[in-house]
């Protein structure tokens, strides 16, 4: 059975929280850009960084989302686990390094961030605000995923 519930303003994002979010964010293009054309000795460095913020981020976003849902009165159980799968994916996709070509940890992560965006955005009892911050990350990540990804390839 669905939960219809009316629709809700939306709320408006304060600028506090949207300086917070996009200095949060600051890594993933500076360490994309350094990985992309920076000079070799730093190169390596800064993938390193770009994927331990990455894994960092996606288990941060999977505790956003159990923490929404676990205000409700009655839990979801399957959207628990989802929040909860995001971050053990986040960590086994860091982990896999070395064992798997880094054209595909970076496209795990890029994966990894689509499912979480595609989750966030069919979640029932965000606040309204929430599809916007969501939305902001992901662009933010997977735009410098996708340079990181794209620099592997050639490499």
């Amino acid at each position: 059975m669905e939960d219809v519930r009316p629709a809700r303003r939306a709320e408006s994002i304060p600028a506090t929280l949207w300086a917070i979010a996009l200095l949060a964010l600051a890594p993933f293009p500076v360490t994309a850009l350094l990985f992309a054309y920076g000079p070799p000795d730093v190169s390596r460095p800064a993938l390193t960084t770009l994927l331990v913020c990455s894994t960092a981020v996606l288990s941060f976003l999977g505790g956003v989302r159990w923490g929404l849902e676990t205000r409700e009165p009655r839990p979801r159980w399957m959207r628990q686990a989802f929040s909860a799968l995001c971050a053990v994916a986040a960590w086994v996709i860091l982990l896999a390094r070395g064992a798997a070509p880094d054209s595909w940890i970076i496209g795990g992560f890029l994966a990894a961030f689509l499912l979480q965006w595609l989750f966030d955005h069919h979640a029932p009892d965000a606040p309204s605000r929430y599809p916007a911050l969501s939305t902001a990350v992901t662009v933010s990540a997977c735009i410098s995923l996708g340079l990181a990804l794209e620099t592997a390839m050639r490499v």
